[in-house]
Order: structure tokens, then sequence, then C-alpha cells
């Protein structure tokens, strides 16, 4: 049985993503912080190791994707907005493919959790 490989699309997304990071690291890596930014690189990496399950891929990308842009918002006053480019990819990425999209969850995922965590996260204590 042959397996399916993602579309092309979705691979340049996901490897678009992963060197996006180049600067972000080129900047955190010899500072203080540099186990931080490259624990949050890491993970960045594991949707081209699922490039032959495209619905794993997706939902990894989305997953992956809407953590960092949440990290990246939660962590903006230490620099790690730099991720956002990556995060923003991979999300992308997740939705390329019609077959494998991953619906309405994944919808209200991409586009609530980070919105939430922000909200919650700058906007209550102000209140």
């Amino acid at each position: 049985m042959e397996s399916q490989l993602v579309r092309t699309g979705q691979s340049v997304l996901a490897v678009a993503a992963v060197v996006s990071l180049l600067p972000a690291l080129a900047i955190g890596l010899p500072s203080m912080l540099g186990g931080i930014f490259l624990l949050t690189a890491m993970p960045v990496a594991i949707p081209l190791f699922l490039r032959r399950e495209p619905q794993f891929f997706a939902w990894a990308c989305l997953i992956i994707g809407t953590g960092l842009l949440t990290w990246a918002v939660v962590g903006a006053i230490l620099a790690i907005f730099l991720f956002a480019p990556a995060a923003l990819m991979l999300q992308t990425a997740a939705f390329v493919d019609p077959d494998t999209r991953p619906g309405a969850l994944g919808v209200i995922a991409a586009l609530g959790v980070p919105l939430a965590i922000g909200l919650v996260f700058y906007g209550l204590p102000a209140l």
C-alpha cells in the first residue's frame, strides 16, 4: 500500500516556518534566554516528520502553530514574538489541502485560542 504525501504547498510552508526561525534564534541564542528560544523552536520541525500522514500533518501544524502563536503573545516581553511568522505559516499549512483541513474546530482553535490567551494575559490585569 502506497502512503499518501502532503501537498507541496503544505511542505513548502512547513519548511519556510523552520527557516523563518533562523533570525529569531540568531537573536535569542546568545542571550541569557537562549534555552527558552531553543525549546520554543524545536517543535516547529515536528510536522516535517509527518509528511506521509496528511491528516496528522495538518493537525500537528495547527496545534503547534496555535501553541506557538499563543506563546508569542504571552512571551512578547521576552522577544518571543519573533516566532509569530513561523506560527502563522504552520497554521496556514494546516488549511492548504481541502481533504485534510481540521474543520470548524480547527478554525476556532487557530483564531480563538491566541486571542483569548492574549486578552486574559494582557486585558484582565488592567481591570
